[in-house]
């Protein structure tokens, strides 16, 4: 292989393994507005992992995985609706295993 030929593998392989970083779960959730309504969300991301309310409003939570390539990280996506039922913060942690269990997807 000449020079031109290993630059140009290394330069696929490269957009290859950035391209994989971007899983369907984290396009859906770019998607994910201030404002939003449940049901709008709800059609986005479909049903929540997990939900808890009071009454300054409902929390949703959702399973999210980035990298497919290595192995994916288990995030959980929270979705904090106001009492009126709108979007009003949204964020991502880290999974922790123990509370969540490991999902085959």
């Amino acid at each position: 292989m000449n020079n031109i030929q290993i630059e140009t593998l290394f330069l696929a392989l490269g957009l290859g393994f950035s391209s994989c970083i971007s899983t369907r779960d984290t396009v859906r959730i770019n998607k994910v507005e201030m404002g939003m309504t449940k049901d709008e969300v709800r059609n986005l991301l479909g049903k929540p992992l997990f939900k808890n309310a009071d009454e300054n409003g409902e929390e949703w939570g959702y399973r999210k995985f980035i990298g497919e390539i290595a192995g994916p990280e288990e995030m959980i996506f929270t979705v904090v609706f106001s009492p009126e039922g709108k979007v009003m913060a949204y964020n991502s942690t880290k999974a922790h295993p123990q509370h969540y269990g490991n999902v085959q997807r």
